[in-house]
């Protein structure tokens, strides 16, 4: 049993055990809770879910307490819609966040002398010093900004590409042709600012 819990849900889907693989799967653990209103499997998803979730938001320039906001108001949100159509969770958590982020950005221009669009300490890498943290900020700030999201849902939190196109309202495909568009817009701002 122990070697088992060892295995990464990849190798669980290999076994197709399907009790075993719906612990970790997102999709099936919000069906289980729109189906049979099954509350330890939205928390389930809540866990899996909510700190990839916070550090989105913090790398997309919320402070520590927006992000904490912005995270609880989106789930909120998701737990009161999701099962209109359950089939893909993470993305419309991750619509629904972004939203409410752009909503709370467009909050805070009214009140200019609360905004915070800074990326915050705790979002950053930890293993980079101060300096570079502050120009990979500043590096990934003169990118638009759906390329930034796209990137941090990408490489950041670790989306699929499919996640992504759903969440962004896209074809698979347009995803990877920008997520690769992304990364040579990136890299040449990168030399230019060397």
């Amino acid at each position: 049993m122990v070697a088992l819990i060892l295995f990464n849900v990849a190798s669980l889907q290999q076994f197709h055990h399907p009790d075993l693989f719906a612990m970790f799967d997102p999709v099936a653990l919000i069906q289980s809770f729109c189906r049979d209103n099954n509350q330890s499997a939205f928390q389930r998803f809540y866990r899996m879910q909510s700190n990839k979730l916070w550090s989105f938001l913090c790398a997309r320039g919320a402070n520590t307490e927006l992000a904490y906001d912005l995270v609880s108001e989106a789930f909120i949100k998701f737990s009161q819609t999701v099962c209109k159509d359950p089939r893909s969770p993470v993305a419309f958590l991750y619509r629904i966040a972004i939203n409410q982020h752009i909503d709370s950005y467009r909050r805070q221009q009214a009140r200019p002398e609360d905004s915070n669009t800074e990326l915050t300490e705790a979002s950053a890498d930890k293993t980079l010093p101060d300096d570079e943290k502050e120009w990979l900020r500043r590096l990934i700030k003169k990118l638009p900004e759906n390329e930034q999201n796209l990137l941090l849902m990408r490489y950041w939190i670790g989306l699929t590409h499919r996640e992504i196109a759903e969440s962004m309202g896209l074809p698979e495909g347009t995803v990877r042709r920008q997520a690769a568009a992304s990364l040579k817009n990136l890299r040449q701002h990168w030399q230019e600012s060397e």
